[in-house]
């Protein structure tokens, strides 16, 4: 390690030469950077001559950037340059460009903060008393009631830097503690500072007297907090302002009410061959339906027919349309005819369909014939394999996820076969009840009515990660793992004897807030995989390292956040747009505890995304992930008094500055985003980010460059606003696995065969042979409605 220094101007910049850089440095996308300089042959510039360039030349990175680099740290022989500063956004935003000029990869890196104690000086922590609760009353402030408790022994949450700070405040001063009931009367009844609004939404109050600690559980509390050290002087008692529970799913309770009709013991006897010990048995694959926004294939194994997701199309109903499907915010791959339906009716397209349900039907007469054509094509010998001499039927049906492309026809293929058996997680089965606008139509949201529905809820047999499924034979079972993509996705392995064939559904490899990837499950699978059914929506494209492109995205949040502007997103309700949440609300409230910032935005969500946070509250032991273990240790941070959830009778909110409003869809088609994009959308100052894939209008003509929404014929309004869209079009965050992560998971998985769904032939020509270089033997596109044996 050798110490220098270079001189910028008139400041001299600490300059580190090490050997080698450790590991922390080395992220995902410093490894994908470097194989680009090696494959490209990118010059490595001297270290001089690339900072005189750098500070002295470079246009791309600001003067301010440059003048708050405080140390360079930098290794020749692993191309990296570190740049210690407290800022540094521009940096990563042009780090491809600084890459392709210099041949080095930059790092940004903030300055440690000194520790004021050393290991030594810090004493034994002693054993934490447990809290205990000392009384519990009612104090009555109008016509309403709100709880009162006093407890002692404070729990470490309520211990923040803040409230040190306002404690020796406190002691310092010599302010005398008000009691109880004093603080009560007077902040409910005489203090006028206070809206009559915001005490309204107090729900619960908690204090313990001897730390002087009064816990404010409300929905609305930005006075108490404005005032509080006026608070604080007043009363004598810190005030820790935080949120009111998000409240209990309805969805998910009703659904727990309902007893199954199986349990996951039910095919332990059920044999997927004819008995014959040495019989080979056969395994099939029937892809049902491969057009955009559906998916469904069938899964032969032996005797058994397993349907793998069923978002198939029911014939259009001409008779009654009020009828409509609930549509997922998906990557839509090719052009499809959609007719515009009732604005109200949320997140609904009516589509002009075929009856894909007689291609199941189909798939069970023609059986035998289809196994046939499929064993001559391949050259099979019939004498090795198993011939159907029964008529064959539907066993089962896998649900991935509760996306509207793969369970648009479980509601009719229920009620069709009544007795079926559903392979889903509880949050699937939950959400997909909540994405169903029928369902939600009913009057009582406590008790599920319809017989349709209570029927599928029966049939479901719950599964979770690591979760197995056995039959009567030997070495042949399914079994499930978590994939990403949305909150209880999960994956299907069926292994047969020494065949291994594995479905993955919608997939993520990497973690995103608060869902985690298949990466951290992949080793649970046993390898290699014979046949790999993968996602390949986004397989073409590459969107670089996800926490970076998070990170751009909360740059923009904290530059808007100190000019108190808002923020506009819009992402799907049940999976990004509760990670954007989380992320955001992580972000700020560190900032606040560690550095004492003091523009932390509020974070609203709409009713649809807070009834999804609700089911993950309600299931938060089936979420795999960091908020797992927040909502079970009473750290929850849907109860966050910044997080606020609002509906169409209650927009006040947006006359106000410094929000971060999180809606649904992001292609502003319907719902209550648009009256809110017509007033965030009017303000320059503003930001708007529209997460995902955008295919519907008016969210096409905005990232294609409009100045104008138009909702329709008699709504337009003009557009103003900040939209990262247009700005920084490479900044994509979406839930669907890109190249990068495709190869991850080929690497651990090493297929011999990969086929892809979700996707056109001509998109993924070039992926194809990508796939083929990674090592694996044979990448197909699966052809509708032609059976292939796959052993």
């Amino acid at each position: 390690m050798v110490k220098e220094e270079y001189r910028y101007l008139e400041k001299a910049i600490e300059l580190e030469n090490r050997e080698e850089i450790s590991s922390s440095y080395k992220i995902k996308s410093y490894e994908d950077k470097l194989k680009l300089m090696k494959s490209k042959e990118i010059p490595q510039k001297s270290i001089v001559d690339v900072l005189n360039h750098f500070f002295s030349e470079n246009d791309d990175i600001t003067k301010k950037t440059k003048d708050s680099i405080s140390k360079v740290i930098y290794s020749q022989k692993d191309r990296i340059i570190i740049t210690i500063t407290n800022l540094g956004q521009d940096i990563i935003w042009k780090r491809d460009k600084l890459i392709y000029a210099y041949g080095w990869f930059f790092f940004v890196s903030k300055p440690k903060q000194k520790s004021k104690k050393t290991k030594k000086d810090k004493k034994r922590k002693e054993p934490k008393k447990e809290e205990k609760t000392i009384s519990k009353e009612n104090f009555k402030f109008g016509d309403r009631t709100i709880p009162l408790k006093e407890k002692e022994n404070m729990r470490s949450l309520y211990h923040t830097k803040e409230y040190f700070q306002y404690l020796k405040l406190i002691n310092s001063s010599n302010i005398p503690q008000r009691t109880i009931k004093d603080v009560l009367n007077d902040l409910l009844f005489e203090n006028e500072d206070i809206p009559l609004k915001e005490k309204n939404s107090i729900g619960k109050i908690i204090y313990y007297q001897k730390e002087r600690v009064i816990v404010v559980k409300s929905l609305i509390g930005d006075m108490m907090y404005e005032q509080l050290k006026r608070l604080v002087k007043k009363y004598g008692w810190y005030f820790y302002i935080t949120g009111v529970p998000v409240g209990e799913s309805n969805i998910s309770e009703a659904i727990d009410k309902i007893d199954k009709r199986f349990d996951s013991n039910f095919f332990n006897e059920i044999s997927v061959s004819n008995g014959a010990r040495k019989e080979k048995i056969r395994v099939t694959i029937y892809p049902i339906v491969l057009k955009p926004n559906h998916n469904c294939h069938i899964l032969g194994i032996g005797n058994l027919n397993i349907l793998l997701d069923c978002g198939i199309s029911e014939p259009e109903d001409t008779e009654n349309s009020e009828k409509k499907e609930p549509k997922e915010d998906v990557e839509q791959l090719e052009n499809r005819e959609v007719t515009e339906i009732n604005e109200d009716s949320k997140n609904e397209r009516e589509y002009k369909r075929p009856d894909d349900f007689k291609h199941i039907e189909d798939y069970l007469q023609n059986l035998p014939q289809l196994i046939v054509e499929a064993e001559q094509k391949e050259s099979i010998s019939e004498n090795g394999l198993q011939i159907q001499s029964f008529m064959p039927k539907i066993d089962a049906v896998f649900i991935s996820h509760s996306h509207f492309d793969h369970i648009s026809g479980l509601k009719k293929l229920i009620s069709q076969n009544p007795d079926l058996p559903i392979f889903c997680s509880r949050i699937t089965l939950d959400l997909f009840l909540l994405r169903d606008s029928n369902y939600l139509k009913q009057e009582n949201s406590d008790e599920i009515e319809e017989e349709e529905y209570r029927n599928i809820v029966k049939n479901v047999i719950y599964v979770e990660n690591g979760d197995k499924i056995e039959f009567k034979d030997k070495e042949c079972f399914l079994s499930f793992f978590h994939a990403g993509h949305m909150p209880g996705a999960l994956m299907i392995l069926a292994k047969v004897n020494d065949f291994r064939f594995l479905y993955t559904g919608d997939y993520t490899y990497y973690d995103i807030t608060p869902f985690a990837g298949t990466k951290r499950f992949l080793e649970q699978i046993s390898r290699p995989i014979d046949y790999l059914l993968i996602d390949g929506t986004a397989a073409q494209e590459e969107y670089g390292n996800v926490s970076d492109q998070f990170h751009s995205l909360i740059l923009f949040m904290e530059q808007k956040a100190e000019y108190e502007d808002n923020v506009l997103i819009g992402a799907d309700p049940s999976s990004l747009a509760i990670s954007f949440m989380l992320i955001f609300w992580r972000y700020f409230r560190k900032l606040q505890l560690r550095k004492g910032y003091t523009k932390r935005p509020n974070i609203y969500v709409d009713m649809m995304v807070r009834k999804n946070i609700q089911v993950i509250n309600h299931r938060y032991e089936y979420i795999y992930g960091p908020i797992s273990r927040l909502i079970k240790g009473k750290a929850n941070p849907f109860n966050s008094i910044k997080f606020r959830w609002f509906d169409r009778n209650d927009l006040e909110f947006l006359r106000k500055k410094n929000n971060i409003i999180i809606s649904h869809p992001p292609d502003l088609s319907y719902g209550l985003i648009r009256n809110i994009i017509n007033i965030v959308g009017r303000n320059p100052h503003n930001l708007v980010f529209l997460a995902g894939a955008i295919h519907e209008q008016p969210g096409m003509d905005l990232i294609s460059g409009g100045k104008e929404i138009e909702f329709s014929e008699t709504w337009k309004a003009p557009f103003r606003a900040f939209l990262i869209n247009t700005f920084m079009p490479q900044l994509k965050i979406k839930l669907h696995a890109d190249k990068i992560q495709l190869a991850e998971m080929i690497k651990v998985l090493e297929p011999k065969e990969v086929c892809f769904f979700h996707q056109s032939a001509k998109r993924l020509i070039d992926v194809v042979e990508y796939v083929k270089e990674l090592g694996v033997e044979k990448v197909s596109l699966p052809k509708k409605r032609k059976l292939l044996i796959l052993n």
